[in-house]
């Protein structure tokens, strides 16, 4: 079997396998511009003119059927991740904490739904998503409510005076 050398960065690897050599192309460690050297070879070559080390680039595989996830766009390229369970737990805090994690759960959930529906965004989280989102919304209905209730009760006894008099 021959062995084979290649300079990477000024370094030098080696002895491989053709195989090793092929899988490091495969992987990116290995450019066509970098220099390899095998048995039998009078000098070092541009990697690029090894028949056989960069496999052809095969056709993209078709997209996945509509409403599913896997990372692939229709397009070719990745889609986002979601963000299903940051949307949920600044929904829950919207509630329980602070009227401003609501407002970020409602703008993030309207967000990341849009992306979804246009395949932008992987598809799995759009259940944690759409609860977070209507989290958000009742958490800013809730505070709304609160204030309108404080504001209320704060003027009639503004108006009416102190109550120890």
């Amino acid at each position: 079997m021959t062995q084979w050398y290649c300079a990477v960065g000024g370094q030098k690897f080696g002895p491989m396998p053709f195989e090793d050599l092929s899988r490091w192309a495969a992987e990116g460690r290995l450019s066509d511009r970098d220099l390899v050297w095998g048995e039998g070879m009078a000098e070092w070559v541009a990697a690029g003119s090894v028949a056989g080390l960069f496999a052809a680039s095969s056709p993209p595989p078709p997209p996945l059927p509509s409403g599913m996830g896997g990372g692939v766009s229709g397009a070719g390229g990745f889609v986002e991740p979601h963000r299903g369970g940051a949307v949920l737990v600044l929904g829950i805090l919207g509630i329980l904490v602070c009227v401003i994690c609501g407002i970020v759960a409602w703008v993030m959930g309207n967000t990341d739904l849009a992306k979804m529906r246009e395949g932008r965004m992987d598809r799995t989280g759009e259940g944690m998503t759409q609860a977070g989102r209507i989290l958000g919304i009742v958490s800013v209905v809730l505070g709304i409510i609160g204030l309108v209730v404080a504001v209320i009760v704060l003027s009639a006894g503004g108006l009416a005076g102190p109550a120890w008099r």
